[in-house]
């Protein structure tokens, strides 16, 4: 069974597959397309902060499609909506931007458009997502939150 880290950029994480469309990539993929897995073949995947790179209207065929291969466990790590409103609202400096960036991602430097943010999701909202497409969600927490532990969260879910 295979393990995917799923538009992890650059980033490798041990005995998983590194899917995205940057040349570092294992396997240079565009995730709006079906993945090149057959269904069920896949135990684990992991996505850190791509499913905002997504339209809400691609990503949810995105999701069917990660469903389809995924026999086992997702983690989704993801800017969490509501604490972006907080944060930006707030009167701490580094709040406001870190808050403004989970809405639009860092547009101070000049990147691959791909990782600028086009959808946000707050926890219930994608939970539900996930619960319609067939996942049972086991765990929402910031534990192992790579990117800002005070802005994002984790979902963590399975389909059998």
């Amino acid at each position: 069974m295979k393990k995917l880290n799923i538009g992890g950029g650059q980033t490798k994480i041990k005995d998983f597959i590194n899917i995205d469309l940057c040349d570092e990539a294992d396997i240079k993929h565009d995730l709006r397309e079906p993945l090149p897995f057959g269904d069920g073949e896949v135990e684990e995947i992991m996505a850190v902060h791509v499913i905002e790179s997504f339209y809400k209207w691609e990503f949810l065929e995105v999701i069917k499609d990660w469903a389809r291969v995924l026999k086992g466990k997702l983690t989704i790590e993801f800017t969490d909506l509501d604490t972006c409103c907080k944060m930006y609202l707030s009167d701490n400096e580094d709040d406001k931007k870190y808050g403004k960036w989970g809405f639009y991602g860092d547009q101070d430097k000049i990147c691959d458009p791909i990782v600028y943010h086009k959808y946000d999701y707050t926890i219930k909202e994608l939970e539900e997502i996930l619960k319609d497409v067939g996942f049972t969600v086991e765990e929402i927490t910031k534990e192992g939150v790579l990117h800002n532990k005070k802005r994002d969260s984790r979902i963590i879910c399975s389909i059998i």
